[in-house]
């Protein structure tokens, strides 16, 4: 804004991100927001310390390396393909992705034998 500028992927992405007004003050003011702001707006989902942020990091991580890089994907598609659809829509291409793509995945059926035997699932990534 500030130097005659229009952040193009902003002006789509972020009324998805933090609603309309919001939006509109970002792109239209040139604002800098602290961490604690852009988390409170949905830029970020959480504000650490300097001195917390590689164990904060470690543990994102750690949580994420437990799941089945596949179903991550998946579940990061089902959330990007239907934002901004209605619900009806929504309902109808997550039901599909569910039934017609993940539950067809070896990691799914792992997922689940692996929950009933009590022991950490081995992903395939297929």
């Amino acid at each position: 804004m500030k130097i005659g500028f229009l952040p193009p992927y902003a002006a789509i992405r972020l009324p998805q991100l933090v609603g309309p007004a919001k939006a509109i003050e970002v792109c239209t003011t040139g604002k800098t927001y602290s961490a604690d702001e852009a988390c409170s707006i949905g830029f970020v989902t959480q504000v650490v310390d300097d001195d917390k942020f590689t164990e904060a990091l470690d543990k994102l991580i750690g949580e994420l390396k437990v799941g089945s890089p596949l179903i991550l994907r998946l579940n990061k598609r089902a959330v990007r393909q239907n934002l901004g659809l209605d619900f009806k829509t929504s309902v109808q291409q997550v039901s599909d992705l569910f039934l017609n793509t993940l539950m067809k995945t070896e990691d799914t059926l792992e997922g689940i034998k692996s929950f009933e035997e009590k022991r950490r699932a081995v992903w395939k990534n297929k």
